[in-house]
C-alpha cells in the first residue's frame, strides 16, 4: 500500500508540474492576444503574419522540447533478475575485498577474481546490479541513470544520457522565446494620464512582466551552466561531487578525462543516439593523466 501511494504522488506531483509549465507558457501568449500587441495585430487582425507564425513556432518547439525532455528515458539501467542475482552472491563473495561504499556515488567499487586476474567494477548500493562509468543511482526515480546529471523538478525527471540534449534545446528556445515575449509585452503598455487608469489597463502586462525577467534569469543561468558542461564534456553530478566520485577524485582537480575536444563534445552531446562505454575514453584520458580508478 505504501509503495502504490508513493508511486501515485509521485505520478501527481509530475502531471502537477508539467501542466503548471505548459499553463504558464501559454498563459503569457494568450494573455498578449488580449491587449494591443504585435501579438495580437499578427494572429488576430494578420499585420506582420511572418512574426506571428514564428513566435507560435517557436512556443510549440520550446514545449516539444520540454515534454520530449520529460518523457524521453534518461538511461535507465534495465535490471536483469538473474543478473542482480549474480551481482548479489559476487557481491557477498568479495565484500573483504571491496573500497569503501561512496555517500555520493551509493555505489561499492567491488574486486572480482577472475582466471584472468582481478576486475573491479561498480555495484549499485540499491539496485545491486553492475554500474557502467559515469552511472548513478536516482534516489527520486527509484532507478540507475547512465551518465547522470540531475534530478530535475522542473520536470520531475531525470537528466541522463538520453534526455540531457532535448534538456539543452528546451533551455536554448525558451532563452531565445522570454526575451522576443519581453518585447511584445513592454511595447503593448498602454499610456494613460492617470497612475490608478494606467495601473488597471495594464495590470496584466505588468504580471506578464514580473514572471518573464524571473523566469529569464533562471533560463539563462541554467543554459549558460548546462552550455560550459556539454562544451567541457561534464555533467552537473560530475562538477558538484568530483571529489566524492571514485573515478575523479584520484585525478588532478582541473583535469576532465571525459573532455574529448570541443568540436566532439558538442556533437557527442547534440547528435548521439546512443550510450556510450566510458569506460574507454575515460582509460585513454586518465591513463595520461597517471591514474585510473
Amino acid at each position: 500500500m505504501a509503495g502504490c501511494s508513493r508511486c501515485e504522488c509521485k505520478c501527481g506531483a509530475k502531471v502537477f508540474v508539467r501542466l503548471a509549465h505548459t499553463a504558464l507558457c501559454v498563459g503569457v501568449p494568450l494573455s498578449l492576444l488580449f491587449k494591443e500587441t504585435v501579438l495580437s495585430d499578427a494572429l488576430l487582425r494578420g499585420q506582420q503574419l511572418i512574426v506571428g507564425i514564428l513566435y507560435a513556432s517557436l512556443l510549440v518547439f520550446s514545449l516539444v522540447m520540454y515534454f520530449l525532455a520529460c518523457c524521453t528515458d534518461p538511461g535507465y539501467l534495465r535490471v536483469r533478475k538473474h543478473w542482480k542475482q549474480q551481482k548479489t552472491v559476487n557481491k557477498n563473495n568479495n565484500m573483504e575485498d571491496a573500497d569503501a561504499s561512496d555517500s555520493d556515488e551509493g555505489s561499492t567499487m567491488l574486486k572480482f577474481n577472475t582466471e584472468d586476474g582481478d576486475f573491479k567494477y561498480r555495484l549499485c548500493d540499491y539496485c545491486e546490479i553492475e554500474q557502467p562509468m559515469r552511472t548513478k543511482h536516482c534516489e527520486d526515480c527509484g532507478r540507475c541513470v547512465r551518465k547522470y546529471d540531475h534530478h530535475c523538478p522542473w520536470l520531475e525527471a531525470c537528466i541522463g544520457e538520453r534526455n540531457h540534449k532535448f534538456f539543452w534545446m528546451f533551455l536554448f528556445s525558451t532563452a531565445v522565446l522570454i526575451p522576443c515575449t519581453l518585447f511584445i509585452t513592454w511595447h503593448g503598455i498602454a499610456w494613460k494620464p492617470l497612475w490608478g487608469d494606467w495601473f488597471k489597463a495594464n495590470i496584466l502586462l505588468l504580471i506578464d512582466l514580473l514572471v518573464l525577467i524571473i523566469s529569464g534569469f533562471v533560463v539563462v543561468g541554467l543554459l549558460g551552466f548546462h552550455t560550459f558542461l556539454m562544451l567541457r564534456g561534464m555533467t552537473t553530478w560530475e562538477a558538484a561531487s568530483r571529489e566524492r566520485i571514485t573515478y575523479l577524485r584520484y585525478l588532478d582537480e582541473d583535469y576532465n578525462p571525459f573532455n574529448e575536444g570541443l568540436c566532439k563534445n558538442i556533437y557527442y552531446f547534440l547528435c548521439s543516439c546512443r550510450t556510450r562505454k566510458w569506460e574507454g575514453v575515460y582509460a585513454n584520458h586518465a591513463e595520461m593523466n597517471g591514474s585510473v580508478a
